[in-house]
């Protein structure tokens, strides 16, 4: 049967992307009240004034129908408060109660201020206090939640709890935030409502919508819409919000090679940190990791500009030595994140010297050796013997992604080690011992075995085969090394982490190294 031909779909279906009908006014357009027309004249793309807007219209729509409704009662309209806009979102009943949310805020708070201080507890509370009348304090609330559930370790914690409740609570946050309009509110609380977002699709592996929104909280900061004013109850914690997120725009630049936003300048806020307050001291400590990390760096990471000296990147690795010194006395939980951060860095400065042809068997700086990646490994799995599991996983994904990543690329240099200089000699740790390591890490914590674990195998196989075996006995595991057709079944969320992995560039590293003489092994 041939299906029926639109000519032309109205002006207010072809902006919202809905169905069409022939006949006018058409079905979507009268279900909901719209003024459904068809223009004539082709118009430019993108908005053409208020009137192109068709939530303005939807809401004139909601308001006057209420008018309409209190006029026939006989009784007076009354005003609506300037924050409680009617959306026409109605919330999912049942999902959200006040002890998952009561729970949640005890996680974070408790662990994650000197990471992700992106909202005050009191200013958190007030927004749990008005969730049910103002839609901006619901969508945030159900964001935070959602966020607990997917980026940090809370369901290790709370083994009644599934993964699932996590999904769901980020599908309710994503189906309020699209019935809002981010101007009708204070721009901070958007800033930290699409900041959520960006946390909870990086959780749940959707890297394409955790970029779109990190760029929307990056952009609502630099269009010089935020109060010039800062918080009068917490001065000191609003001017965290742009470290946060120009540390997490940085770091994600770096893993997906994009572009940068934020930028360091003479009128950047000024972090003040108390030696008491350990969360502060973490926090500054994490700051001064990702400093060099700027434009001008990304822009030679991601090819645009050619320009690279070795004393460039020998002061990029004494930077991170020196920005997270062996002595650190603060909590396991801030320092997991902060060594994990490190050696990751180290190793991405790393992998810029192989691409840069810096490299050399004589060196004449530790950093630019063919084995360095050895002695980064050592110094990761030294500094993860010393924590907690739980430390770790508080950290959730993000940490494990790193982990796997020095992990790939110690696997690349061992590919250049004969079988000698992979084990380890007397009682001293070799290359073999920190890539099993490595790879419990990955295996033990929560999130990895699903998503990352499969990968690091099927990295192992193809580039260092003979590792295969031994990585699995240490495991307690069978052979993964025909996970392809069996193991591999039950990794839900693999092939999109795999297809995000920049796996030529990684296999380059292992093409560019040399063989390395065993004698001269650390």
């Amino acid at each position: 049967m041939p299906r029926e031909t639109i000519p032309q779909a109205c002006d207010a279906c072809r902006r919202r992307k809905v169905k069409c009908t022939p006949h006018r006014p058409c079905s979507p357009c009268r279900s909901i009240g719209l003024n459904c027309r068809s223009t004539t004249s082709r118009r430019k793309k993108g908005r053409q004034g208020r009137s192109a807007n068709v939530l303005y219209e939807l809401k004139a729509n909601t308001n006057s129908d209420a008018i309409d409704e209190t006029s026939s009662s006989g009784i007076a309209p009354a005003e609506m408060p300037n924050d409680t806009p009617t959306t026409g979102y109605v919330k999912r009943s049942g999902l959200l109660d006040d002890g998952l949310v009561q729970s949640c805020a005890a996680y974070f708070y408790s662990r994650m201020l000197g990471t992700v201080p992106i909202l005050h507890p009191d200013k958190f509370q007030e927004q749990v206090e008005r969730m049910n009348e103002y839609p901006h304090a619901y969508c945030l609330v159900v964001a935070f939640c959602a966020f607990v559930l997917t980026q940090t370790g809370y369901l290790s914690c709370h083994q009644g709890t599934g993964p699932d409740m996590g999904r769901a609570l980020l599908d309710e946050a994503m189906a309020a935030r699209r019935h809002l309009d981010p101007f009708s509110a204070p721009i901070q609380l958007g800033i930290t409502i699409a900041f959520l977002l960006y946390g909870c699709h990086i959780g749940c592996g959707n890297q394409r919508q955790a970029y779109y929104f990190l760029r929307e909280a990056t952009t609502f900061y630099t269009a010089d819409m935020l109060d010039q004013s800062p918080d009068e109850d917490q001065p000191c914690f609003s001017g965290k919000l742009f470290w946060l997120l120009l540390i997490s725009e940085r770091a994600h630049a770096i893993r997906r090679r994009r572009p940068v936003t934020l930028q360091i300048t003479s009128t950047s806020p000024t972090l003040n940190t108390s030696p008491l307050d350990t969360f502060s001291v973490g926090f500054s400590h994490l700051v001064d990791l990702y400093r060099p990390f700027d434009e001008s760096f990304l822009a030679i990471w991601n090819g645009n500009q050619p320009i690279c000296t070795r004393e460039s990147l020998v002061q990029l690795e004494e930077h991170l030595q020196r920005s997270v010194p062996a002595d650190l006395d603060i909590p396991d939980i801030l320092l997991a994140d902060l060594r994990v951060s490190q050696q990751w860095l180290r190793t991405m400065i790393w992998q810029l010297a192989t691409t840069a042809g810096f490299l050399s068997s004589t060196p004449t700086h530790p950093s630019l050796d063919f084995r360095y990646p050895l002695q980064i490994a050592r110094d990761l799995s030294l500094a993860t013997w010393k924590l907690s599991r739980e430390s770790m996983e508080t950290h959730g994904v993000g940490l494990i992604e790193k982990i796997f990543e020095v992990a790939c690329t110690l696997t690349d240099v061992m590919a250049c080690l004969s079988s000698t200089g992979l084990r380890s000699s007397g009682f001293e740790m070799g290359p073999q011992d920190y890539l099993k390591h490595l790879c419990s890490l990955v295996h033990s914590l929560h999130g990895g075995r699903k998503r990352f674990l499969p990968l690091l195998m099927a990295k192992v196989e193809h580039t260092l085969p003979v590792m295969v075996m031994p990585i699995s006995r240490h495991l307690g595991l069978e052979d993964l090394g025909n996970h392809d057709k069996g193991e591999k079944k039950g990794f839900e969320g693999a092939g999109d982490v795999e297809r995000d992995l920049n796996w030529a560039e990684m296999s380059r590293i292992g093409d560019m190294t040399p063989d390395i003489d065993d004698a001269s092994l650390l």
